[in-house]
């Protein structure tokens, strides 16, 4: 006001201002507090460059490149690298086996599963990081339990992610999608030569539903109408493509396939068109099935993907509409996967991951179907952004938060490499249209920088749960004389392991062997007692007491034996007088 009351125009106004602050400091006291300087804004931190996105950066899905993956296991004392099976498109899938100084000892496994989509591409990764972290110290736990691991179940996918830059979740399956006679001729496609296929958006021409908005606060977000804020919509979206078949639809009949995470029994969903069909059709599913098959010592299973039920525990009382059938696992089985996710939280410090509907997924047919103690690990999840500093002008609300938070994630952290500016582009079957959209990848996947230090956790996570197992072990017997050729027979199985012979659900479904104890007596010889014994299910820490009378052999010793699918059959030898065993 002061300067404003003795200044006529702008120029005067501003000389009077000058004059007045540069006399300011001599009107002040001395014992006035000192100015503060002026505070400097506040500036976020540069993050970490996570570098290209997905799969640059990744190891090729080539045949050379995969082959390179495996070479260096195929020469090592404790490994062995075999070919459980063929993909659709001729490329192996190989299973690699590692084991303790006795590769023929009968010991409980550990299946190790990655790479069942073109997605994913981290998963692979995490499962040649955890082979890894037993190259050192950790060498040790191969003595006292098997590793079976398959890093690339669906090697096509990777193949053809790479060689389109375009996340793919089929094998190579020739499929109809849109029942027009001929297969996988309308898939997405590079139409504006920019290197990448993302979307398209159109203003719905007269006769057209129109299914989305642009979003107001922010023009790059394209979602569907809110219609209980009385939103309309206005345009159409299409994934880039051209309608080659000229069916008046858009990208609807790519290349492929069958997603092999649904393509399992348990839950299957046979009406989903990337199911297959029928469970197991595939070459890769039906290999992984009979591997796993062939190999009843396997305890536990973790399968790396775009599933997860660690950071994403789920509902153990969910079941089907018969109400008999687990969603996911049974709930006797709750303690036993409570402790793996706790397991994963501790040892890899991830809180956060993403999952997708697990309905025919290797990982619950393994838990539901196979008896074996599964889980699946993710990992990736949107990452968190530092806080902005203080001052900061808040961004306008969006009508959708979670493209918002992604095109943040994208403008902070990766240079605007995430979204793709729409740009206008005259195309030959639609007319004028935008093209654009987030950048493949950029949400499916992490980059490879990011992928190395999740599969590093991801391995101590694997090692941890190494740990798990069972252990059975088998007391010396106690036998007592009785009269004319008569003996007591007394001994103790007893698991000494961290976790049940079996899972309740294995208990259920009977498909693992169990543990069977067995006279070497004829029936008649055993007055109390059975000759045979089974043991379905030895939880962690419990033990079965046995007693019998029997007859003597008149050799004076009897044999009893206990096997199981996951140790080498254990002998104890009775003989009236004194106890023996080996």
């Amino acid at each position: 006001m002061l300067c404003a009351s003795k200044s006529r125009d702008l120029r005067s106004l501003a000389l009077s201002c000058v004059i007045l602050v540069s006399i300011a400091p001599s009107l002040a006291r001395a014992d006035d507090p000192p100015v503060a300087p002026p505070a400097t804004p506040a500036v976020e931190p540069a993050p970490i460059d996570p570098g290209p996105l997905a799969p640059r950066a990744f190891p090729a899905g080539d045949a050379a490149t995969t082959g390179a993956l495996f070479s260096d296991y195929e020469h090592r004392a404790n490994a062995r690298v075999e070919r459980i099976a063929t993909s659709r498109g001729g490329l192996p899938i190989r299973a690699i086996t590692l084991h303790g100084t006795d590769a023929k000892r009968k010991l409980p496994a550990l299946l190790i599963v990655g790479g069942m989509d073109g997605e994913t591409m981290m998963s692979t990764e995490q499962v040649f990081a955890a082979l890894k972290a037993f190259d050192g110290e950790q060498k040790t736990l191969l003595e006292s339990m098997r590793v079976y691991a398959i890093p690339e179940a669906n090697p096509d996918a990777r193949a053809v992610a790479f060689k389109t830059s375009y996340p793919r979740s089929t094998n190579l399956r020739a499929v109809d999608d849109d029942r027009d006679g001929t297969v996988d001729e309308d898939g997405p496609r590079d139409v504006n030569g920019d290197g990448v296929i993302t979307m398209m958006r159109r203003v719905a021409p007269p006769g057209r539903t129109a299914t989305h908005v642009v979003d107001a606060a922010d023009p790059r977000i394209v979602r569907t109408a809110n219609h209980d804020k009385s939103e309309v919509a206005t345009h159409e979206v299409f994934i880039e493509g051209l309608d080659a078949d000229s069916d008046g639809l858009m990208s609807e009949d790519g290349a492929g396939g069958v997603d092999l995470d649904r393509n399992f029994p348990h839950r299957y969903p046979e009406s989903a068109r990337d199911a297959g069909p029928y469970q197991l059709s595939e070459p890769e599913s039906l290999g992984i099935a009979k591997f796993v098959r062939d190999h009843p010592e396997i305890a536990t299973a973790i399968v790396f993907g775009r599933h997860d039920t660690l950071a994403h525990f789920p509902d153990t009382k969910d079941k089907d509409s018969t109400g008999r059938t687990p969603m996911v696992y049974h709930e006797d089985d709750h303690a036993l996967y409570r402790e793996f996710g706790k397991l994963w939280k501790d040892s890899t410090k991830i809180e956060k991951s993403d999952t997708a509907d697990l309905a025919g997924s290797l990982m619950i047919w393994l838990a539901d179907h196979r008896g074996i103690t599964a889980v699946a690990a993710n990992g990736w999840a949107r990452p968190e952004l530092p806080k902005l500093p203080e001052g900061t002008p808040v961004p306008a609300e969006t009508g959708d938060g979670e493209q918002a938070a992604w095109l943040a994630v994208s403008d902070r952290m990766y240079g605007g490499r995430g979204f793709i500016a729409w740009k206008t582009f005259d195309h030959p079957k639609l007319g004028p249209v935008e093209i654009g959209g987030f950048a493949p990848f950029f949400r499916e996947s992490p980059t490879a920088v990011q992928a190395s230090a999740i599969a590093d956790k991801s391995a101590q996570f694997v090692v941890a749960a190494m740990a798990k197992r069972p252990e059975i072990t088998v007391s010396d017997v106690v036998v007592t004389a009785l009269a004319d050729g008569l003996a007591r027979i007394e001994m103790r199985v007893t698991n000494k392991g961290t976790m049940p012979s079996i899972s309740a659900m294995g208990r259920i479904n009977g498909v693992l062997p169990p543990i069977v104890v067995r006279l070497a007596l004829k029936p008649d010889q055993v007055l109390s007692g059975r000759p045979v014994e089974k043991i379905e299910r030895l939880a962690a820490g419990a033990s079965v007491d046995y007693q019998w009378i029997v007859r003597m052999p008149t050799a004076g010793a009897l044999d009893i034996t206990v096997g199981g699918p996951f140790f080498d059959t254990l002998t104890r030898t009775a003989r009236v007088g004194k106890e023996a065993s080996r």
